[in-house]
C-alpha cells in the first residue's frame, strides 16, 4: 500500500464509518491524512447532496431534510457531535482551565450538552429544510442537479480541522493532538487548502472562493477564543469547530440568493 493511499485510508478510517480496508493505518498515516480531509468531505457531499436530489421526487422536504441529518450524523459515526455536546458541557459550565478540561473529558453528558446537541441538530434540520425547499439544485453531476452547499457544507466543515489541527497547540499532553501532529504540518495546511480552493470554485464559482475565505475568519476566531480559554485545543474543539462549520455553511446557503452574490 502507498503512502498517500495509507494516509487518505486513515482519514476515510477517522472521519466516517467507510472502511474499504482492514490494514491498520498506523500514526505515521493519521499525521499525514488530514491532506485528504477536504476529499473526505467531498465523498460526503456527494453522498448527502445525490440523497437529497434521489429523494426529491419521493418524499416531501422535510422529510428529506430529515434523512439527510440522519445520514450525515451515520457516515460520520456522531463523531463531530460527540465532540460539540463535550465541548459546549465544559465551555458552558464557567469553571476554570483544568475543570472545564476534566468535564471535557469525562463521558457522562450533562445538561449543557444536552441543551446545547439539540438545539444544534433542530438548527442544522430547520436549515437543510428551508434550503431544500428554497434552493433547488444548481450544480450538475451525471445529469443530476445537486445542492451545492449540501455538496460544500462538509468539505468546509473537514478543512476547518486542519488549520485547527495545524495552526494551533494542543491542550493535553497527550490525545489526539499527538496523533495528528497538532501545531504542525504547514504543508499539509497548504495542500488541504489548495484542495479545498479547487472544490470550492468548481462548485460555485469565485463565490465559493469568498465563502471559504468567510468561513476561515470564523475558524480562526473560533481557534482563538478556545486557545485563549484552554490554551489550546482539543479532539472535542475540532469535532465542535465542524459542526459550526456545517451550520455556517447552511446559512450561507440559506441567505446566499438575498444577498445578490
Amino acid at each position: 500500500m502507498s503512502k498517500q493511499l495509507a494516509a487518505f485510508l486513515a482519514a476515510l478510517q477517522f472521519l466516517t464509518r467507510i472502511r474499504l480496508s482492514k490494514r491498520d493505518t498506523g500514526a505515521t498515516s493519521f499525521q499525514e491524512s488530514i491532506v485528504y480531509f477536504p476529499l473526505v468531505g467531498f465523498i460526503l457531499g456527494l453522498i448527502l447532496a445525490g440523497a437529497g436530489q434521489i429523494l426529491s421526487s419521493l418524499v416531501p422536504a422535510p422529510a428529506r431534510a430529515g434523512f439527510i441529518l440522519f445520514l450525515g450524523i451515520f457516515l460520520s459515526g456522531g463523531l463531530h457531535l460527540d465532540g460539540f455536546i463535550d465541548t459546549m458541557d465544559g465551555l458552558l459550565s464557567g469553571r476554570e482551565r483544568e475543570r472545564v478540561l476534566e468535564i471535557m473529558k469525562d463521558s457522562r453528558v450533562g445538561a449543557h450538552g444536552v441543551t446545547a446537541v439539540i438545539t444544534l441538530l433542530l438548527l442544522k434540520f430547520s436549515l437543510i429544510f428551508s434550503l431544500l425547499s428554497l434552493s433547488p439544485g444548481r450544480l450538475w453531476l451525471a445529469g443530476m442537479p445537486l445542492s451545492p452547499f449540501l455538496l460544500l457544507m462538509p468539505v468546509l466543515a473537514r478543512w476547518a480541522m486542519v488549520p485547527a489541527i495545524t495552526c494551533f497547540p494542543y491542550a493535553r499532553r497527550e490525545g489526539l493532538g499527538s496523533l495528528f501532529g497538532a501545531g504542525q504540518g504547514r504543508k499539509a495546511l497548504l495542500l488541504a487548502t489548495f484542495s479545498t480552493m479547487i472544490l470550492s470554485w468548481l462548485t460555485l464559482g469565485y463565490k465559493g472562493l469568498i465563502l471559504m475565505f468567510l468561513i476561515a475568519l470564523a475558524v480562526w476566531s473560533w481557534c482563538s477564543h478556545i486557545k485563549g480559554i484552554l490554551g489550546g485545543l482539543t479532539g472535542d474543539t475540532y469535532g465542535a469547530l465542524a459542526e459550526i462549520t456545517e451550520v455556517l455553511v447552511l446559512v450561507a446557503g440559506l441567505f446566499w440568493p438575498w444577498l445578490g452574490v
